[in-house]
């Protein structure tokens, strides 16, 4: 870990550049000048690097809210608002169309190259929707593309699945100052507790992507509708009367729903063992993860979560690599910082296929 006393980045940058000015001036004098060269061009590359930051933000911003309007319109479709498709099928069928004439000559040319390749559509499974017939929006929209992302999903035991099931808007906002990740649940009434949204926020240290601390929900669950405690039963022997009682204890147990308590980091909490250390530091670590992975991940391709085209978006192997955009309501930062690594592979709004209707990219098969 780092050191709790470590200075922010910009301290650090300033010390070694005080570092580099000392390190120069006691070089011999007759090389000094070429090394004061090579500072000052050092110095107008850093400037051209931090520009490029800015303009990644203002940029990442700007195509942000864009993007807003979109969810809205999908949130709407989900909850059932929005009942008049008119205005959009059509762009389907032109999307559609034109992506079948294009990969129609993809598989062609395949063809002609004598490249075996299997047919996609002998793969594809149907997406059983028989439950949404007689309802309006999507219902289920949002734990079924929960369910079929195994990043997310793994955090996700038996007896939370129920509660998930009312889970009906999933939304993200970012703040510069201070540098926080806001993940919000909103969930329909229901039996299992009273909130109507739960959040979960993260706090940065500074600039840095290292979490300060995590700002959850209190839930208020409703009598024995708690998945976060479990009871238990012990067997208590008196030491004076060797007489044995059974005693009933109520423990943490493993949910979904423990992400959402308060954790602040360890090094700015006193008294912990190293073990307590460790294991508030792999709670954080899970929420962090969650949150990220929610942001960049389940919110900009949820539509292919829930039709079950996850093993199009996640890749086993690419344990580090890091290639999705940014895309909740917040802001993202380019492709070059590989402090944020994760076991992800999100297509985003990269280039490289055709887009659909819903700004998602949509894979060739063979006709």
């Amino acid at each position: 870990m780092n050191d709790p006393k470590a200075l922010p980045i910009d301290d650090e940058e300033k010390e070694i550049e005080q570092k580099m000015i000392k390190i120069i001036s006691l070089m011999p004098k007759e090389v000094q000048n070429r090394f004061k060269v090579l500072k000052v061009l050092s110095d107008k590359r850093s400037k051209l690097s931090d520009q490029f930051e800015e303009e990644i933000k203002a940029l990442d911003a700007k195509i942000a809210a864009k993007k807003k309007p979109l969810y809205e319109q999908r949130r709407q479709i989900i909850s059932g608002e929005l009942k008049d498709f008119s205005q959009f099928t059509p762009q389907f069928d032109t999307t559609h169309k034109k992506l079948q004439e294009e990969c129609a000559l993809i598989v062609t040319k395949k063809a002609n190259e004598k490249k075996e390749e299997k047919d996609d559509d002998e793969e594809l499974k149907v997406v059983d929707v028989e439950n949404l017939k007689n309802v309006d929006g999507v219902p289920d929209f949002w734990f079924r593309s929960i369910k079929n992302n195994q990043m997310i999903f793994e955090l996700v035991k038996e007896k939370d699945e129920e509660i998930l099931k009312h889970l009906r808007h999933v939304e993200t906002e970012r703040t510069d100052k201070p540098k926080s990740l806001l993940v919000r649940f909103l969930f329909n009434q229901n039996e299992f507790f009273t909130n109507t949204d739960l959040n979960l926020k993260i706090f940065y240290k500074g600039d840095d992507d290292e979490v300060e601390k995590i700002e959850g929900t209190e839930i208020n669950w409703n009598e024995g509708k708690d998945p976060t405690k479990k009871k238990i039963k012990k067997k208590q022997k008196n030491k004076k009367t060797n007489e044995t009682r059974t005693i009933v204890k109520t423990v943490e147990a493993d949910s979904f729903f423990n992400v959402f308590q308060n954790r602040t980091a360890p090094d700015e909490a006193a008294g912990l063992e190293s073990e307590e250390e460790n294991e508030l530091h792999d709670k954080i670590d899970q929420a962090l993860n969650l949150a990220e992975d929610v942001e960049d991940v389940l919110i900009p391709d949820a539509l292919e979560y829930y039709l079950g085209l996850n093993d199009d978006l996640y890749d086993p192997d690419m344990m580090g690599d890091e290639d999705g955009d940014s895309d909740g309501e917040g802001d993202g930062s380019d492709g070059s910082d590989d402090d944020k690594k994760k076991k992800k592979k999100g297509k985003g709004d990269k280039k490289g296929g055709e887009k659909g209707p819903d700004g998602q990219q949509q894979e060739c098969k063979q006709q």
